[in-house]
C-alpha cells in the first residue's frame, strides 16, 4: 500500500511514499486488536466475524481477484459541469481522477462532484482531489486490505499498476461481499 500525492505546487506531482507498516518491537499487531478497538455495529459485526473466519483459513487472495474492473476516469482538467456530463448516465459512484497521462491523481465520488457544483464553484477536478490518495498493487493480499479498509475507514481504494495507472477499484461493498463469500456466509 502506498499513497499518491496530488501536489499541484511542484513539478513532479506524482511522487510516492511507502506506507511504513505499524510495528512494535518488530512485531505487527494483530488484526483482532485493531477491530477491538473499534465501535461495534451490525455492519462492522459482520466484517469482524468474516475476517477471523479468513484468517483462521489462511486464505490468501489477492486484490486483483475482487477488484471492479469497469472504470470511467476524469481527466484532471475538466470542469465540474465537463464531468457531470461524462458521468450521469453511469452506475458507478467512484471516479480516479488521471493526467494526461493516465496516471492517478486522485478518486473522488460522484456525491463530492454534485456538491461542488451546486455550490457553484469554477474548479477543475484536479483542485478538488486530496493531496494524497491512498492505492493498493494488483498483488495486495486481502488480508493487508482489510487492515487498512479497517485503520482508515475508507470507502474505495484505487488499484494501480507499476506505472501508477488504474486498473480497478475495490469498494468497502466488494470487500465485505467477498469476505462473506469466503467464511461460507453467502452462497458462492
Amino acid at each position: 500500500m502506498f499513497y499518491i500525492r496530488n501536489n499541484t505546487k511542484v513539478q513532479q506531482p506524482y511522487r510516492v511514499d511507502a506506507i511504513e507498516k505499524d510495528r512494535r518491537g518488530g512485531q505487527e499487531r494483530s488484526l483482532n486488536q485493531q477491530f477491538s478497538q473499534e465501535d461495534p455495529s451490525s455492519h462492522h459485526e459482520k466484517f469482524l466475524k468474516a475476517s477471523k473466519k479468513l484468517l483462521q483459513k489462511k486464505t490468501v487472495i489477492l486484490i486483483s481477484e475482487m477488484m471492479d474492473r469497469q472504470l470511467v476516469t476524469l481527466r484532471d482538467n475538466l470542469s465540474l459541469e465537463e464531468a457531470w456530463e461524462e458521468i450521469k448516465n453511469h452506475k458507478i459512484q467512484y471516479f480516479p481522477i488521471v493526467d494526461v497521462e493516465g496516471k492517478l491523481l486522485g478518486i473522488l465520488s460522484e456525491r463530492e462532484i454534485l456538491r461542488e457544483i451546486q455550490g457553484k464553484k469554477q474548479r477543475t477536478l484536479r483542485e478538488l482531489t486530496a493531496d494524497r490518495t491512498l492505492c493498493a498493487e494488483p498483488h495486495t493480499e486481502l488480508s493487508e486490505v482489510i487492515q487498512v479498509f479497517s485503520v482508515h475507514k475508507l470507502e474505495v481504494l484505487p488499484v494501480v499498476d507499476k506505472e501508477r495507472k488504474v486498473v480497478g477499484l475495490l469498494t468497502q461493498n466488494e470487500l465485505l461481499h467477498t469476505m462473506l463469500k469466503i467464511s461460507k456466509l453467502l452462497p458462492s
